[in-house]
């Protein structure tokens, strides 16, 4: 059961969401951000740099394993490529983690700091939205594509908190803020068209542009109104959490320092 994949899984060895051992990696991973905030704020600059290295190397690791080993037994197809939000991310933490002692004004630098702003939106709230709805539970926890999907969302959260508490302590946090507001709307959009060309083209599903995927919120959306009701859904959603994200960290952190 460990090595099955969706073609090979039997029905009903899945679990319910939100059943204990679900709140249990929601929990562990929600305190294990929380800690890591509180641990990255007293580093200096040089352990902050090796302390993201680790993280962000842990992150690709997990990712590495589960798209490893389903290419080893055979599973890797179109519909399984590294290309979703959170999937980019596995690859996104390690660039951005070794990219961290860059030049400024390098090229390395500005990637950096691009990534800064598409990892914290939309990373963070991504990661959070497939913890909290995760569309592998049709899987056994001790499968090895549940363990991973587990453990590389829980880590780009906790990867996250380093961004959070750099851009909190950012002398410059106004002019970063509408920064990474336009970076993380620029990614976004671009990324949201090529996946719906691309989605249109070979009949997958990335970013999520043709239909819901499994156990999402807007899958009532796409029953009761269609392609159409979905996609309204989807942006509005889309949308409101931007607002509510960016705006906290406004609230939180530029406000209180104009």
């Amino acid at each position: 059961m460990f090595w099955l994949h969706e073609e090979d899984i039997p029905a009903g060895v899945g679990s319910e969401r939100f059943c204990a051992m679900h709140l249990v990696y929601i929990g562990v991973f929600l305190t294990a951000t929380i800690l890591y905030a509180l641990f990255y704020r007293k580093l200096d600059q040089r352990r902050r740099l090796i302390a993201g290295r680790i993280v962000g190397s842990a992150v690709f690791f997990f990712g590495l394993c589960e798209y490893g080993i389903t290419a080893l037994i055979g599973r890797f197809t179109l519909y399984t490529l590294p290309i979703h939000v959170c999937s980019l991310m596995f690859s996104l933490t390690l660039i951005h983690a070794w990219t961290n002692a860059a030049k400024p004004g390098s090229a390395g630098a500005k990637l950096h700091d691009f990534l800064s702003a598409v990892i914290f939106h939309p990373g963070i709230p991504g990661t959070w939205a497939a913890l909290l709805f995760p569309d592998w539970l049709y899987y056994p926890f001790w499968n090895y594509l549940s363990i991973s999907g587990f453990m590389v969302h829980g880590l780009v959260s906790v990867y996250g908190a380093s961004i959070i508490v750099d851009r909190a302590e950012a002398p410059d946090g106004k002019r970063l803020f509408f920064r990474d507001l336009k970076n993380s709307a620029l990614f976004l959009i671009i990324g949201a068209v090529l996946m719906y060309l691309f989605d249109q083209a070979t009949g997958t599903n990335y970013w999520f542009m043709a239909r819901p995927g499994n156990a999402s919120p807007l899958a009532g959306a796409y029953e009761k109104g269609g392609y159409a009701g979905y996609l309204t859904a989807f942006i509005s959603a889309g949308t409101i959490v931007t607002v509510l994200w960016y705006g906290l960290r406004y609230l939180l952190f530029v406000r209180k320092k104009s």
